[in-house]
């Protein structure tokens, strides 16, 4: 009698292992995305967004007519697709002189067929039914559905077809070996991956290129695989905006930033700066580029103008590696709209510098420091308020990047108030700092309230400028 409960158990027990395996096995729609934007050469661009992190941030609900009008959309389409697990979107084709692309597909898992039929119903479409496939054809939109996946599909031109969705879907579906660089994407709230490797692939096809067969493989070898992912986050009542560089090692090399150059910050008029950017580049990696990929630049630009072609002539077979040390840095203090700016100079700047010098030593707006490799311009109405560069606690690190950029825009509104009113957001934000590297790029934006989602603190700003408007 006990050999029939434990025959039932064993038989339990093998088909929740299968089933469990069967369902390992059916990708979720992140899986299946990743693939398609990876391998489908026509996607130059593609992302997600996660509309309930944005929504939450924006705190809309406080608002009570933007909270009705906002809710009810947000409940029809979440009847109808799971919006909390993200809405994937790819950007198809080169952008055109209008920077409009070839079509553009919205992806989301499909959560009540009836709902979306529904939506459809309402956008003046009607549901058909194909082999595996359900489908509505407008002029320049459509929206398709198979399995549990819907797809919102836009394009710029010609008829949409139900072969066009059963074609995406096939894509979608397919299951290929992911190349080792392609990136899959993350928790952020807003994700965009840039294909630079399909974008080169597509202008290829449908530009020339004045390159011989052996700079062309290189150039391939050079953007394989090569992708930006750029990951946008809220967080402390403000914005991040990290970009990751997904490069060769042989791309990275050829990058043109140099973070390792001497800080010329010392060399610069003392106070409290308000603004400040700063750049440390390599000269001789731009000088390479342009050599190895338009050789004739330098002996075209200097075709132009006789006075140019001398300047060519001038600085010898490497013009800028011999003209430019590869750092720039400009202060901007707030006060009487003093600035003050440092140029790194080559080994053939000295004559630059002298030349620089006839030009300015008559002009009323600048003081000159003329070094041997470098020169230094500080507005006259520059006026010395500290014995030292103070720069801003969010700042402390600035100079030490490729790329370096920092706005104190509460110092600055304070000083230089005509900005603000013409751009009203800037009441809500307190800083904005952005970095750069031959590996990536951080941008910052601090909102004022750091315990406040800063979209929602712009919103409130726009909601009190409307009140005072309508009285």
């Amino acid at each position: 009698m006990r050999l029939i409960p434990l025959s039932l158990l064993f038989l339990m027990l093998v088909t929740f292992l299968t089933s469990c395996s069967n369902e390992a096995k059916e990708r979720n729609l992140k899986e299946k995305f990743n693939q398609y934007a990876n391998q489908n050469q026509q996607v130059i661009f593609s992302g997600k967004i996660n509309i309930k992190d944005i929504l939450q941030n924006a705190d809309y609900q406080h608002i009570p007519k933007l909270n009705n009008l906002i809710s009810k959309e947000i409940l029809e389409f979440n009847q109808g697709i799971h919006i909390d697990s993200g809405i994937y979107f790819s950007v198809e084709g080169l952008l055109d002189h209008e920077g409009n692309p070839l079509e553009v597909n919205v992806f989301a898992t499909l959560k009540n067929k009836d709902s979306i039929q529904d939506k459809i119903a309402s956008l003046g479409l009607m549901l058909e039914h194909g082999k595996n496939l359900d489908y509505a054809l407008g002029n320049s939109y459509g929206v398709g559905i198979q399995g549990n996946v819907v797809v919102f599909h836009f394009q710029k031109q010609g008829a949409i077809t139900q072969n066009q969705f059963s074609t995406i879907f096939q894509r979608l579906n397919q299951v290929k070996a992911l190349a080792i660089n392609n990136q899959s994407f993350t928790k952020g709230t807003i994700e965009l991956h840039t294909h630079i490797d399909h974008i080169y692939e597509l202008y290829k096809q449908n530009h020339a290129i004045s390159l011989d067969k052996i700079k062309l493989k290189e150039v391939e070898q050079l953007l394989k695989n090569a992708t930006l992912t750029t990951t946008l986050t809220f967080e402390g009542g403000g914005i991040t905006i990290k970009t990751k560089h997904h490069f060769s090692e042989s791309l990275k090399k050829r990058m043109i930033f140099d973070s390792h150059a001497a800080n010329s910050l010392g060399s610069l008029a003392k106070g409290n700066v308000t603004l400040g950017v700063s750049m440390h580049l390599d000269p001789m990696k731009i000088q390479t580029l342009i050599e190895d990929f338009n050789p004739d630049f330098f002996e075209e630009l200097g075709q132009t103008h006789g006075n140019i072609a001398f300047g060519m002539l001038a600085l010898g077979n490497r013009p800028v590696s011999n003209l430019l040390g590869g750092q720039l840095t400009l202060l901007y203090y707030g006060e009487d709209n003093s600035h003050s700016a440092y140029i790194a100079l080559g080994d053939e700047g000295k004559s630059i510098s002298h030349l620089m010098h006839s030009f300015f030593s008559t002009n009323p707006l600048y003081n000159l420091n003329i070094h041997e490799k470098a020169v230094v311009a500080t507005s006259k109405t520059h006026v010395i308020s500290q014995q030292q560069l103070i720069l801003p606690v969010f700042a402390n690190d600035f100079g030490t990047h490729g790329f370096d950029l920092f706005m104190d825009v509460t110092e600055y509104n304070s000083k230089q108030p005509v900005l603000v009113s013409e751009y009203p957001f800037l009441n809500v934000i307190s800083w904005v700092k952005i970095t750069a590297t031959n590996e990536g790029s951080t941008i910052r934006i601090q909102g004022k309230d750091s315990e406040q989602g800063i979209l929602k603190q712009v919103v409130d700003l726009y909601v009190e400028q409307i009140k005072k408007q309508f009285n």
